[in-house]
């Protein structure tokens, strides 16, 4: 896969991803880990199966970036002792940098007891008057105000064709009245959204994220995507936040727990 720019709409609600990013000391716009691993998910499927996409886990870093252009292999070795899990790895071809490496398997994660989930479940609208959130403010165990996302067979598609630029007939076609699959980069997509539903943040960087999925997710309705920040922790002067989220779907059933870890960047100056 040769790495594309972001979707506009993803470059105006991160400036990391667009030619801002070379104010914080990239060479260029970075590309979204979402996309990175969603381009990642034919070689997991291949090695793990479809049960991966009911009932499967990643956990995943995301240690250097992916700029347009990149040629990136995805490498996925499974475990001769346990043939559910597997090994993850993300390289640029050329330079051989690793831009993804982790773990996936199938059932459920050996941390899936350390989510730690929001109560609060119940969308409600994008603020009007959001407030700012600079890194050193951000709150930690406390829930964010849920959102509703639109989720059905269009959305789906738009996303697979748009986001991950898959043709797999999985992500576009329905099966009876049940909507295509959705693709399992979409939960991870989500979370910068459920953020700036309610907040406005500075640039971020995604750093790391587990996700677990607990049930084939078709696109059959909307979305309630209700998470938690969890800890705040300062690295060599950078904040890294840490959220927790389950997805429910129209039928109240928890469809996948995420979680993101970001490193939160510090406003550039004002030219």
């Amino acid at each position: 896969m040769v790495a594309v720019p972001d979707p506009a709409e993803v470059a105006a609600a991160n400036p990391i991803h667009d030619d801002k990013a070379t104010g914080y000391g990239y060479a260029g716009a970075i590309v979204a880990g979402i996309h990175t691993y969603g381009w990642m998910v034919p070689a997991i499927l291949e090695a793990l199966g479809d049960g991966w996409l009911a009932r499967g886990w990643s956990e995943v870093a995301f240690p250097r970036p992916v700029f347009v252009g990149d040629h990136l292999v995805t490498e996925v070795t499974v475990s001769t002792a346990d043939p559910s899990v597997a090994t993850v790895t993300q390289r640029v071809r050329g330079d051989g940098r690793i831009t993804i490496d982790g773990r996936v398997g199938l059932g459920d994660a050996p941390w899936l007891d350390e989510f730690v989930l929001p109560t609060r479940r119940d969308p409600v609208p994008e603020a009007a008057d959001k407030e700012w959130m600079p890194p050193e403010r951000i709150p930690t165990h406390q829930d964010y105000p849920p959102m509703a996302v639109p989720l059905g067979p269009a959305e789906a598609r738009r996303w697979a064709t748009e986001r991950i630029h898959t043709a797999e007939a999985r992500w576009h076609d329905a099966s009876g009245d049940a909507g295509p699959v959705v693709h399992p980069s979409w939960a991870m997509g989500q979370m910068t959204p459920l953020i700036r539903h309610s907040y406005k943040m500075p640039a971020g960087v995604h750093a790391a994220g587990r996700v677990q999925h607990l049930g084939l997710h078709r696109a059959d309705g909307p979305v309630t995507v209700a998470g938690r920040w969890r800890d705040v922790e300062v690295r060599k002067g950078k904040h890294w936040s840490t959220t927790d989220a389950v997805f429910i779907g129209s039928d109240g059933r928890e469809l996948t727990l995420c979680r993101q870890v970001a490193v939160i960047l510090p406003p550039l100056p004002r030219s």
